[in-house]
């Protein structure tokens, strides 16, 4: 199962700081993948993933930094964060083009990938938005709450198509997916 925290430890302080630039509000309907953990998600948007388990270090505390096996680049971080400001303010090209760049660094994160599926049904690009959505789940081998939130995204595109019995479909799916 991929641990994002063991792996990318900053992204909890990195998440929590999008959060609190996020509740400015927003302007498209764009609506923030990322919120509190613990927090119910606002009407509409895309639940954080579920925090995985950390193995623990004497006394409980997680591993430090040096001895993650792989963090995330300094770059990602700052680029998923310009990324949310920039959606969060309303200008949804740019963040799209923000999440692209930080794909290009690290192409097999999974929530890079969700956060532009997001993007992209935000603008109303429901064919292209299952099509990352999709991409998104093939890497989260594992991480079964964010394949569940894929597959809500995949039932909204395909509800907003029109595809009502594709949408139910991928309803199920993410209900399955949810309970495990």
């Amino acid at each position: 199962m991929i641990n994002l925290y063991k792996s990318y430890p900053a992204l909890p302080g990195v998440m929590l700081g999008i959060v609190l630039a996020g509740c400015a509000g927003t302007s498209n309907n764009y609506r923030s993948p990322v919120i509190e953990q613990g927090t119910a998600a606002p009407a509409g948007s895309v639940p954080p993933p579920a925090k995985p388990q950390q193995p623990a270090t004497s006394g409980g505390v997680p591993p430090p930094r040096s001895q993650s096996t792989t963090a995330q680049p300094a770059a990602v971080v700052a680029l998923l964060d310009r990324a949310e400001q920039q959606a969060n303010s309303g200008d949804l090209d740019a963040a799209a083009v923000t999440l692209e760049r930080a794909i290009r660094i690290d192409p097999r994160n999974p929530v890079l990938w969700h956060h532009l599926a997001t993007l992209r049904l935000a603008e109303g690009e429901a064919v292209e938005a299952e099509q990352l959505a999709a991409k998104s789940n093939s890497l989260a081998a594992g991480n079964y709450s964010l394949q569940a939130r894929n597959w809500e995204l995949i039932a909204d595109a395909r509800r907003h198509r029109g595809d009502v019995a594709g949408s139910r479909s991928a309803e199920q799916r993410a209900r399955a997916l949810g309970s495990r």
